[in-house]
């Protein structure tokens, strides 16, 4: 027998041609039936039959953690629970819920119903299962201004575009207002939907740039850029006065590196101008951010901080709809960090806010390719290409015209916008 083929049985030919069949979300599940041709109520019900789901809870009590594994099984899912519920009471644990999505359904009406906690988990559950079974048929609209952000259709790239002498890329490409306008003019006809403008070096052990030199570098070419360019533009910065400058000189995104945490008028500045902006995950400043980073799970900690920050910008009086969500590669991350946090993307999408990743020519890729900063494009197309499938939203990249073309085949690939061939349909 060869290694990974099935011998039919008995040496008869198979009649039934028994094949596994993937299922990774709701749409798959419906797309399934559809073709299968029940009734819409068939496909109603059995879509959610077909889903399977383990989701990570935090925060339960031990003794509501017992009653968590009872209900999760007498719905015929399960509960994996931690060894010290066995010798706790009251304090939190974590805990696995493993069942359909219509097995949770039912546990939610039990669980509404039990002490500990139990009713508000349900509560969470509720609108969590709500988000994720939405499917992604639908796209959405995010305002940016006089632009309109379309997520749950194509990828959508964000070209970046460094104006420091000291980036670890890009940093001093351009040497004049006009020779960066060019730039940016390449960047949007080769494909970019947002510019992304940074006027300080975020490197690791990047000392901070005065407020002054960095409105210097920025606010010119932001409004030089505004009248000109037909897709957003960005400014990458954590000081709230840079960005109202830059808001004022006419960009339409905010991108702030430190989850809103460094600046606190930068939540009071987003919510009166209704500015989207992007919350990034970074562990320490840049200039330590390297040294030992550590986690108890990489992942699950970037999710609560993200989905805490996100929290603080709503009830600071930011709208959930002007929310986007970065893991922050290379921000505070050992290269196993960022191997396993792209492994993972889906887990953050989880979260409903679109997903905004920037691997492009980051030192995790020149560790493992052995590829100096200049030589990591393909290495970039490849996470880029990864993250697709895990359903990130939106690209950070600076070599634009390069990876449109990956982000268009990987969008084909995924299934996602409709993605037509610009080079005709013949051929092999």
């Amino acid at each position: 027998m060869r290694s990974g083929l099935i011998e039919p049985p008995n040496g008869r030919s198979t009649r039934f041609n028994p094949r596994l069949v993937r299922v990774e979300d709701h749409d798959d599940a419906r797309r399934l039936l559809a073709e299968l041709g029940p009734d819409s109520s068939g496909v109603a019900i059995m879509s959610r039959k077909m889903l399977y789901l383990v989701i990570s809870v935090e925060n339960v009590q031990a003794r509501a953690a017992h009653i968590l594994k009872q209900v999760m099984l007498s719905r015929g899912g399960e509960c994996a629970n931690p060894r010290e519920v066995f010798s706790k009471n009251t304090e939190p644990v974590r805990v696995l819920m493993m069942g359909t999505a219509s097995q949770f359904r039912q546990a939610i009406g039990n669980l509404a119903m039990q002490p500990f906690g139990l009713h508000d988990l349900a509560e969470e559950l509720e609108e969590f299962l709500d988000a994720v079974l939405s499917g992604s048929a639908e796209p959405r609209e995010m305002a940016a201004g006089s632009h309109a952000l379309r997520f749950g259709g194509r990828t959508l790239i964000m070209g970046v575009l460094n104006v420091t002498p000291d980036s670890f890329s890009d940093g001093g490409d351009c040497d004049t207002l006009e020779d960066t306008c060019v730039r940016v003019r390449e960047m949007v006809r080769a494909g970019a939907d947002i510019i992304d403008v940074g006027g300080e070096s975020t490197r690791p052990g990047a000392d901070p740039v005065g407020l002054e030199e960095e409105a210097g570098r920025t606010i010119p070419l932001v409004e030089a850029l505004a009248g000109e360019i037909t897709v957003p533009i960005s400014i990458d910065t954590y000081k709230s006065e840079i960005a109202r400058r830059a808001l004022d000189a006419g960009a339409e995104v905010v991108n702030d590196i430190s989850g809103l945490r460094f600046d606190p008028e930068m939540i009071g500045l987003l919510a009166q101008r209704g500015a989207p902006v992007i919350v990034m995950h970074m562990q320490g400043v840049p200039r330590d951010m390297q040294k030992e980073p550590a986690y108890d799970d990489v992942v699950g900690d970037i999710v609560r901080f993200l989905r805490e920050r996100a929290e603080a910008a709503v009830q600071g009086g930011v709208e959930a709809a002007k929310i986007m969500i970065d893991p922050g590669i290379g921000f505070g991350k050992t290269l196993e960090h960022n191997l396993e946090i792209i492994r993972r993307l889906d887990e953050f999408s989880s979260l409903g806010y679109p997903l905004v990743l920037g691997t492009s020519r980051k030192r995790f890729i020149g560790a493992v390719l052995g590829r100096p900063v200049g030589e990591r494009l393909l290495g970039t197309a490849a996470t880029v290409a990864f993250a697709i499938a895990r359903g990130v939203d939106v690209v950070r990249v600076h070599d634009v015209e390069e990876i449109s073309e990956v982000v268009r085949m990987a969008d084909a690939l995924h299934g996602k916008g409709r993605a037509q061939s610009r080079g005709g349909e013949g051929g092999a």
